[in-house]
């Protein structure tokens, strides 16, 4: 008798935790140029002038805020909830597979001391073809979902970029650094060098959730 592998991927897990999948393969907002470093003394160029040395502040931001539901920047929250609404059906499906999977596999647990080997085997057959499909269509529905994700955040992300460095250069900022990227490197000891909640919000007062892009997603 052939044994069933109990062992499973729980269906679309990807599709469980969207947003935070969503967010590890997203683009990092661009910085402000990091300025050159000073040297001893200025050396002279070709016309006998001073080189200039750029001189200004540093500030903190943390970019995990960005997608935050509540508090994040509302374009890119409405894009990931579009990106759940849409890809909902293909969740359900899948949990509805896996749900049988499981009756499946309870069923033949729980008559294999009585079962014939012909009713066992047939369980297996039913067991293996179902975990086959939901691999399948778990495998072709993360990469749907990739690809509608950076579809409709691609374009938020750059804008978020460019305007992270104008924010950063009205204010004197030189340098931005990225505290979602540098856990247990950097200890912030100052809250007033953080710009986190004061971009967002001056994002949000420019660009309202209602212009981000809900085009009707291509082949998934």
């Amino acid at each position: 008798m052939r044994v069933i592998r109990i062992t499973f991927v729980a269906a679309f897990a990807a599709f469980a935790a969207l947003t935070a999948n969503a967010q590890a393969t997203r683009p990092a907002a661009t910085p402000a140029p990091r300025p050159a470093a000073p040297a001893p003394q200025q050396p002279a160029t070709p016309g006998g002038t001073a080189a200039q040395i750029a001189e200004g502040k540093f500030a903190v931001i943390d970019t995990d805020a960005f997608a935050d539901p509540k508090q994040g920047i509302q374009r890119l929250v409405a894009a990931f909830q579009t990106v759940e609404r849409e890809f909902k059906p293909r969740r359900d499906e899948i949990q509805n597979l896996k749900t049988r999977y499981d009756g499946i596999v309870k069923q033949a647990q729980d008559t294999q001391k009585v079962a014939s080997q012909e009713s066992l085997a047939a369980l297996a057959d039913q067991a293996d073809s179902l975990k086959s499909e939901i691999e399948q269509k778990q495998a072709a529905g993360q990469k749907a979902l990739d690809k509608r994700v950076k579809e409709l955040t691609d374009p938020i992300y750059k804008d978020i970029g460019n305007a992270l460095q104008s924010f950063a250069r009205a204010r004197g900022v030189s340098v931005v650094f990225d505290l979602s990227k540098m856990q247990g490197v950097v200890m912030l000891v100052n809250n007033g060098v953080d710009i986190t909640d004061a971009f967002i919000a001056d994002y949000n007062a420019r660009n309202p959730a209602s212009t981000a892009s809900t085009a009707t997603p291509g082949n998934q």
